[in-house]
This record gives structure tokens, sequence and C-alpha cells, in this order.
């Protein structure tokens, strides 16, 4: 009776010690949070985010992207933080929608906008790494009708330069990374003066895994 007992311990023991060894390991999991550009409007739904996964298996990259998203859309950060609680980062690239005929005030709201989701960040996962896009810029000469109606202009483009200094004192003063985007994308490549098409979502990713930090 003895000697079945060892025999079933030794059994389980051996068994669990296979199991632990051949564990997959857990990916880093990535929360990308943006607007339609990270959801990959006309890009065929190819966001940067798509490309980074594609060629960076090892990694979990998370699409939280919504089309329209301001950061003045801030309290949308909850939920996606209520379901991804432990990620190891979170990649917030938001700014360009709130700068609609943009002005200083408006940069303003987008930094004020920004400091509160880190500090929400930041009450669920204190370990995780928050990384501050600077959005990408625009094509006023290739902008369509639709987005000249919706005031994406030269104010909005002189705001984007001013946002890019902003988000990066900002993000000094957090002590977060920053990654500038604005100059990622070729001129050739805005599918609507606005958005990326697909070489330029390339292009963004790109930049995005050549800034991170693991």
């Amino acid at each position: 009776m003895k000697s079945t007992n060892l025999l079933t311990t030794v059994t389980l023991s051996v068994i669990i010690i296979i199991l632990i060894a051949f564990r997959p390991e857990e990916k880093p999991q990535i929360v990308c949070f943006g607007d339609s550009i990270t959801y990959g409007a006309r890009a065929e739904g190819k966001s940067w985010v798509y490309f980074l996964n594609k060629n960076h298996p090892d990694v979990e990259f998370i699409n939280a992207g919504r089309s329209g998203r301001r950061t003045a859309d801030k309290k949308e950060l909850l939920p996606v933080l209520e379901k991804y609680p432990n990620a190891d980062q979170y990649l917030i690239f938001l700014g360009v929608n709130d700068l609609k005929n943009g002005n200083d005030s408006l940069v303003q709201s987008n930094v004020e906008n920004m400091r509160w989701m880190i500090a929400e960040i930041r009450k669920i996962n204190t370990s995780a790494k928050i990384v501050l896009l600077a959005p990408t810029d625009i094509n006023l000469k290739t902008m369509d009708s639709v987005n000249i109606k919706k005031q994406y202009n030269q104010n909005t483009k002189t705001s984007l330069y001013h946002l890019k200094k902003a988000y990066r004192k900002l993000a000094k003063a957090e002590n977060v990374q920053f990654i500038s985007l604005l100059h990622a994308i070729g001129e050739a490549n805005f599918a609507d003066g606005l958005h990326p098409n697909v070489a330029g979502q390339q292009q963004i990713a790109y930049a995005v895994w050549k800034g991170l930090r693991f």
C-alpha cells in the first residue's frame, strides 16, 4: 500500500514538473488605445497594430482603437483598463480629432486629458509602462472634401506640431515614454489627407516598434 502511494506521488510530481517545463510562456501584452488610425480606417482594417502583431508574434498587441475618438473621450479608457488590467504596456495614440481648426487652447486640453489617462492607468496597474504617442501629421494637399468640411486644416497641422512638443514635455514630467509619430508617414501614404493607407500604417508600425522599450 505504501509503495503504491509512493509511486502515485512520484508520478504526480513528474507530471507537474513536465507541465511546468513545457508550459508556454505568456506573451508580453501591449494595449493600443487610439482613434480611427489605430482602428485601421481607410486601410482595409490593416492598422499599425495589425502589422505589429504580424511582424512580432512573440508580443500580443491589443487593438483598442475607435473611429472618431478624442482625448476628450478619455473615460472610454476605463472599460479598456477593466478588460486588460494586467497589460505590460499601454500605448495612447490620440489628439488629432480634438484639433479640428486647432488652437493652443485645444492643445492644452489634449495635454490635460492625457494627464488624466496616465493617472487612471497608474491606479489600475502600477507596474505597466505607459507610452505617449504624438499623432501623425496630416497632408493638406490631398485632404478630401469630407475632412475639409470637418475643419482639418492648416490650424490643425500647426497644432499637431505644438502638440508634439507639449506631449514630450508631459511625458518627461510624468516619467512615461514618448514616441513622436509626427513624421512617420510619407506624404504619398495618406488615403484622404488624414488617414494613412496600408503603406502608411506599415510606416507607423515600424516607428512604434523602433521606439518601444521592453
